[in-house]
């Protein structure tokens, strides 16, 4: 289900209240709690507008169809279309306003003349670099945390955050 930024600055306030009593208790005794203000606060750092290292903002959904191009330099609306889930209007759309950026260029297919193939110019090949380079730094932290535990610690730590998403799927069923 994806959350709007309403929902998203709601539950964050919430997250964040620090003077009601229940929010209080409730981040003082509740795994559930602790677990949701980090999935939370990466969801919003990665919702962040951000240049990327280039001279335009570059929203989330943007920065992931740059990965994907990245990722099958040459690929055609159709299959950006295919590959994200989306319809090929949505993806003409993104494809216009990364263009306008000077993220990404179009090139007739010569095999097939009328269709576009699409590559990354040299910005848009920057702001991939930066945003795998974000993702390697918030890496970095989670390994710097978990560098300060046992592994003993970190492995029971994974198999309880495993079994909770495990019964979690199980009771969103039914």
């Amino acid at each position: 289900m994806k959350k709007t930024a309403v929902e998203l600055r709601i539950q964050q306030s919430i997250l964040d209240d620090h003077d009601d009593p229940d929010i209080q208790r409730l981040r003082k005794n509740h795994i559930c709690f602790a677990l949701l203000s980090l999935v939370n606060q990466f969801y919003m750092l990665e919702r962040q507008c951000r240049n990327f290292g280039t001279d335009v903002e570059i929203h989330l959904g943007e920065i992931q169809m740059i990965m994907t191009i990245h990722n099958a330099q040459g690929i055609h609306v159709n299959g950006l279309a295919q590959k994200l889930g989306i319809t090929k209007g949505s993806v003409s759309e993104m494809l216009r306003k990364l263009e306008r950026k000077g993220l990404v260029r179009k090139e007739k297919d010569p095999l097939k003349m009328t269709r576009l193939n699409i590559y990354l110019t040299d910005k848009g090949l920057l702001a991939h670099q930066n945003h795998i380079c974000l993702h390697r730094k918030l890496d970095n932290l989670v390994i710097e945390v978990a560098e300060e535990h046992s592994p003993e610690m970190l492995n029971s730590f994974t198999s309880l955050l495993n079994d909770i998403l495990m019964r979690l799927a199980a009771f969103s069923k039914g």
